[in-house]
């Protein structure tokens, strides 16, 4: 088993102060409801062939477009989108990869204080009464998860 890096106190100050950075750097007047994010059109790589068309003919063709409609905003915003896409799949990566982390920790963990449970069951079974109050606390919790039996409701 490879030893996992432990963060120090300024390694995690360090990360935080980043995280902060990359939200001071976001839009902070955009916080959507779920049913405002519903009601939303979603840009998706299909629809992305439409905008971009659009766009193409309001470049070539200006005098097709509405007064209304900003041209070099609608530029600037699809910039913008693919900006935020790939920004948000690098992120997505660095999410997925410290899920990762946390998940082989954990497993690690469990994996060594079950052979400590299971340790402090044999010495309870042997007779070593002093392990018995430690087996019977972890028992209670240890019974959780894949390992718990449903209570029947009478």
């Amino acid at each position: 088993m490879t030893p996992i890096k432990n963060f120090s106190a300024s390694d995690i100050a360090n990360i935080m102060q980043h995280v902060s950075g990359i939200r001071m750097m976001l839009p902070n007047h955009i916080k959507l409801k779920p049913c405002e994010r519903r009601s939303l059109f979603k840009l998706n790589s299909k629809k992305e062939a439409f905008v971009e068309s659009a766009l193409e003919y309001m470049k070539t063709q200006p005098d097709t477009v509405p007064n209304y409609v900003d041209v070099a905003l609608c530029r600037n915003y699809l910039s913008m989108y693919h900006q935020y896409a790939e920004l948000i799949i690098e992120l997505d990566k660095i999410k997925k990869q410290m899920e990762d982390v946390k998940v082989q920790i954990g497993s690690d963990l469990m994996n060594m204080t079950k052979a400590y449970f299971h340790n402090t069951r044999f010495a309870s079974q042997a007779g070593v009464t002093r392990i018995e109050p430690i087996y019977e606390q972890l028992k209670r919790n240890y019974a959780v998860g894949r390992n718990s039996k449903k209570k029947v409701l009478i």
